[in-house]
């Protein structure tokens, strides 16, 4: 209902979402109460809700997910996508609205249910004492939630599939037996459970990590945000878009976007992508209901900044190397990222795009011209 319902509104989508996604039966309310509202009047008002209302019915979750080797449930950041989330989470995590941190764990359903369960609440454990370690977090506004054997994700799995076999796999999960692994285990002589196992249960040894946010305070600085974009993603963090609003309704007749790019893929399509990062920021801005001039300006790769995250980094490997070529001004830039490429193999530069280019990924907006 409330996908067609915004599917009708496209060009509010990035503005709405981050307030539907918990909110839904408010947003319903809203609609049903008085079906000639504008899409304006109905913006404004859940956004005022959502303002009084605080961490109850505050800006939406940004989830993560930390996967998990077979049996394992110590936090393996070198695992899988697990670098990069860590990385994200991090992001996240520096808002100052942050309200609550909710982590769900499981497990697949492979094993022992006994032990199953134990994995998962182990995987949770893990998570929270990973977030507190490295996070400035307060642990009372964590939560953990044990799910245990993930036979949603197996069904959604088999739901996707195109096997001969997926009808009776469905059947078996849904059935009230008591003994679902056994007959998935004899199902087409075991090519089912054999296909579960490899392309089904590794995903699911997973724990999920939602960060939700209160409202923010109205303490803001009309000089707006510096906006950090996740890889290769054009899409406005929820976490900017209380500035933005500020900065939106403060009177500026003009309003200027400066953009940054992370060095990593090639210049024109940096470029781009900068390009639709300043295309989506001017259009929060709009919805939030600013008329002046935007002035975008582009400011390149942010090679500098690399090289200052590089030299604050502790953990970093290769890291005087990876000063040299960053300092060694005979190196053209293809010459520079190729030489980062070869360092240990590709891992220190794949490790450079999961942590350091983190920061780099920005545009900030502010009413003053930087020249």
């Amino acid at each position: 209902m409330f996908s067609s319902f915004l599917g009708h509104f496209s060009y509010i989508d990035a503005f709405l979402v981050p307030f539907v996604a918990k909110n839904d039966i408010f947003l319903y309310i809203c609609v049903v109460c008085d079906s000639n509202m504008t899409v304006t009047r109905l913006i404004s008002l859940f956004t005022a809700f959502c303002l009084m209302a605080g961490s109850q019915f505050g800006l939406c979750a940004e989830s993560f997910e930390i996967g998990f080797k077979l049996g394992k449930s110590s936090v393996d950041s070198s695992y899988k996508y697990n670098a990069r989330a860590c990385a994200r989470m991090y992001d996240a995590l520096q808002n100052p609205s942050v309200s609550h941190i909710s982590i769900n764990s499981y497990a697949s359903p492979d094993g022992k249910l006994s032990r199953n369960r134990h994995l998962a609440y182990l995987r949770g454990i893990s998570v929270q004492d990973f977030i507190l370690s490295n996070y400035a977090v307060d642990s009372s506004i964590v939560s953990i939630n044990t799910v245990g054997e993930d036979w949603e994700g197996v069904k959604n799995y088999l739901k996707r599939s195109n096997k001969e076999w997926k009808q009776e796999a469905l059947d078996i999960i849904s059935s009230s037996s008591g003994d679902k692994k056994a007959l998935l285990q004899d199902l087409w002589v075991g090519e089912a459970w054999d296909d579960l196992m490899k392309n089904c249960f590794p995903a699911l040894r997973r724990v999920s990590v939602s960060i939700d946010y209160s409202a923010p305070g109205l303490q803001m600085q009309l000089d707006g945000p510096e906006i950090h974009f996740n890889q290769g993603s054009s899409v406005v963090p929820s976490s900017a878009y209380a500035q933005l609003k500020v900065l939106a309704g403060a009177g500026h007749g003009t309003l200027y976007i400066y953009l940054k790019a992370s060095p990593e893929g090639t210049l024109e399509g940096n470029k781009a992508l900068s390009s639709k990062r300043a295309a989506r920021i001017e259009s929060v801005l709009r919805q939030f209901g600013y008329t002046g001039v935007v002035g975008v300006q582009y400011r390149g790769e942010d090679w500098e900044g690399l090289l200052d995250v590089v030299k604050r980094a502790s953990d970093l490997p290769d890291k005087d190397a990876v000063i040299d070529i960053l300092q060694d001004t005979s190196l053209d830039r293809e010459a520079r990222k190729k030489a980062l490429q070869s360092l240990s193999y590709g891992h220190t530069w794949l490790r450079l795009m999961d942590t350091e280019m983190r920061g780099l990924r920005s545009a900030s907006v502010s009413p003053n011209m930087i020249l």
